[in-house]
């Protein structure tokens, strides 16, 4: 468990000696009295408390800034601290200011009682389980579909080109285990759009409006699917009793031994698309609302499947 934040002394300073401080945290000790009013970017979650004088450089200049005009002395800090904010690189922001939604998708009822047994381990427990993945399935290969199409129109684009990478193409294998569960008439089986209709509309409105934000969607999607491919995989051919790969080609799309190599290849890539400060502050704000489009999916697939009625569908 984190640890408690420093108790704040009157004039807002921190009860603790300033040097235990890293440098872009000494803006905290300038601060006047306030703090309740304060915003920033991130989620401030146990990432960010203030552990043995550390806490995150983005998280503590997001802080700090807002209060820089209190007075002639801050001013100087914020001066002193805006270069800083300046290099934070955007995987980075987007590490950052995603680690609390990123969780949430993650921990969805939908998604815990699809691998961890809800509907039970016998035969029907098996068929209810593959109906509900398929139904995932089918909305995930509406949104990669969307999304393949709006980063192939803009590939020439300065703050997009440099984020099209071949692994992030996953519709065809979709359709691939989609044909494993569902035999070639998967093709006439009726697709749950109203479930993708939000996700798959926002994309199409990036594409004409605020290309640059597509590289959120397409982040959701690599952290998703693609990092956590190896681990997904693995669960859904237990959930499955799948064998030799079969019903997985989703989460294929980097090995094990590779990920690494190509998570660095996407950070650096990432890192060097050209945006301004807001830009990425955008960018990150985007990718925040994917995860939670992402959560609405997994609670209306949760509520599918427990025979329960969503908002507006009747009592």
């Amino acid at each position: 468990m984190p640890g408690k934040l420093p108790k704040l002394r009157q004039g807002g300073r921190w009860d603790m000696p300033p040097r235990a401080l890293p440098k872009e945290a000494m803006a905290f000790c300038l601060l006047t009295p306030g703090m309740a009013c304060m915003h920033h970017d991130f989620d401030f979650d146990y990432r960010y408390r203030l552990l043995g004088g550390t806490m995150s450089a983005t998280a503590v200049l997001r802080i700090a800034r807002p209060f820089a005009a209190g007075s002639e002395a801050s001013s100087a800090v914020a001066r002193e601290m805006e270069p800083l904010l300046e290099r934070i690189p955007l995987s980075k922001r987007l590490e950052e200011g995603t680690a609390a939604p990123r969780r949430e998708s993650e921990q969805t009822l939908f998604m815990k009682g699809l691998f961890r047994g809800a509907w039970g381990t016998g035969v029907y427990g098996q068929f209810v389980r593959g109906r509900h993945y398929v139904t995932y399935l089918q909305c995930l290969l509406e949104v990669y579909e969307a999304l393949e199409e709006a980063l192939e129109s803009q590939r020439t684009h300065a703050a997009v080109g440099g984020f099209v990478f071949p692994e992030l193409w996953r519709s065809h294998a979709i359709q691939e285990d989609l044909s494993c569960f569902l035999g070639e008439e998967w093709r006439d089986t009726p697709r749950p759009l109203h479930l993708t209709t939000t996700h798959v509309t926002r994309i199409h409105e990036l594409a004409e409006e605020a290309p640059h934000l597509l590289v959120a969607h397409a982040y959701v999607r690599y952290i998703r699917d693609i990092l956590s491919g190896p681990m997904l995989g693995s669960m859904v051919s237990r959930a499955f009793d799948l064998t030799d790969g079969e019903g997985i080609a989703l989460y294929q799309s980097v090995g094990p031994s590779s990920l690494e190599i190509f998570q660095r290849r996407v950070n650096r890539n990432m890192d060097a698309l050209n945006l301004t400060d807001d830009e990425m502050r955008e960018v990150v704000q985007e990718a925040r609302l994917a995860f939670r489009i992402e959560i609405q999916l997994s609670d209306a697939l949760s509520r599918g499947a427990l025979g329960m009625k969503g908002p507006g569908q009747g009592r």
